[in-house]
């Protein structure tokens, strides 16, 4: 096998094509976290980093687990086809959940055991994360634990003002949790044995997703600053339309019709991201030196406009390695 043929197959492996997403989770968590601030470069480095290695260490461990299932449906796949050998993926993927602990470690040694927490929800996703309750459940756990890493790495690293920190920041973690709980119930019928058997789970499941995207529109503590109150409405408000226009359609939903569903879901992952990072602007509006709302605000659209970024990204990566 080439070089060339060698790295792709690795990279769809490792879903790099998901990248953004999982790094704009802590890039949100931390501005949150730090009122608007955000940390110097080498923290913010090294929460990527082991962000990263933590996600794409279990998409890794989870081709290993489903391997013997891939051979029948999924035969072209890296473990399955040949590409790579079943052995040498289950070691890269533990050593790259483990490379994210250590990362963890060199921004803030507690970071290393919330890192610890969020290595063992990914694990238990990948090996007994099945079924139509449990799945789902873990991998809203996962995600919100990511995000909720970079919240902790802000707080530990003292950035920002704690006083001023948004006191919602944990509300924002666990809506997190329900929007990406309530996508993956919708992608757990494309497997399902027949059309007849998706029902209408996917109109509430799509719907409770879409009210938690618009709800983050209100979590704007900062009077005077209008911008990033706007920027957000207008943002939930786009990103819930094509929800809701699902959730609006006539006729049954077939196993087709939850796949697209799903797909529209999973794009907005970045615009939660951002919506938070949105959220982040303290609450009061002059501080100590009578600038800090303004940069912090800021701050805030930079960091969501960066996320935003994430999608045209996303898409070049997806022509290359598909995250399916």
């Amino acid at each position: 096998m080439s070089a060339r043929a060698r790295f792709l197959a690795w990279g769809r492996l490792a879903r790099l094509s998901l990248a953004p997403s999982a790094l704009a989770d802590v890039a949100a968590g931390l501005v949150l976290g730090g009122a608007g601030a955000f940390p110097a470069a080498r923290e913010t480095t090294l929460a990527l980093a082991a962000s990263a290695c933590v996600y794409h260490g279990g998409m890794v461990l989870n081709d290993w687990a489903d391997r013997d299932e891939d051979r029948v449906a999924r035969a072209d796949r890296p473990i399955p086809s040949g590409a790579i050998a079943a052995r040498t993926a289950l070691l890269a993927g533990l050593l790259l959940v483990a490379a994210s602990i250590a990362l963890a470690a060199l921004v803030a040694p507690r970071a290393a055991l919330w890192m610890a927490g969020l290595a063992a929800l990914v694990v238990a996703y990948d090996f007994v994360g099945r079924g139509p309750l449990r799945g789902p459940f873990l991998l809203g756990a996962c995600r919100a634990a990511n995000l909720g890493f970079g919240v902790f790495v802000a707080r530990e690293l003292g950035l920002g003002y704690p006083e001023l920190e948004p006191a919602f920041a944990p509300l924002l973690v666990a809506l997190y949790f329900v929007y990406v709980a309530s996508v993956s119930v919708v992608a757990r019928l494309e497997d399902v044995s027949s059309d007849a058997a998706v029902g209408n789970l996917p109109r509430w499941a799509l719907g409770l997703a879409s009210l938690v995207l618009l709800s983050l529109s209100c979590w704007h503590a900062t009077e005077g600053l209008v911008v990033p109150r706007w920027s957000s409405l207008g943002l939930a408000a786009l990103a819930a339309a094509a929800l809701l226009r699902e959730v609006a359609r006539s006729g049954p939903w077939t196993r087709a019709d939850a796949g697209r569903a799903t797909g529209l879901g999973l794009r907005r992952l970045l615009v939660f991201s951002a919506l938070v990072a949105l959220a982040s602007v303290p609450a009061r509006g002059v501080e100590r030196d009578g600038t800090q709302a303004l940069v912090s605000a800021q701050t805030a659209l930079v960091v969501a406009a960066a996320i935003l970024c994430g999608f045209p990204l996303s898409v070049a990566l997806r022509k290359v390695f598909p995250p399916t």
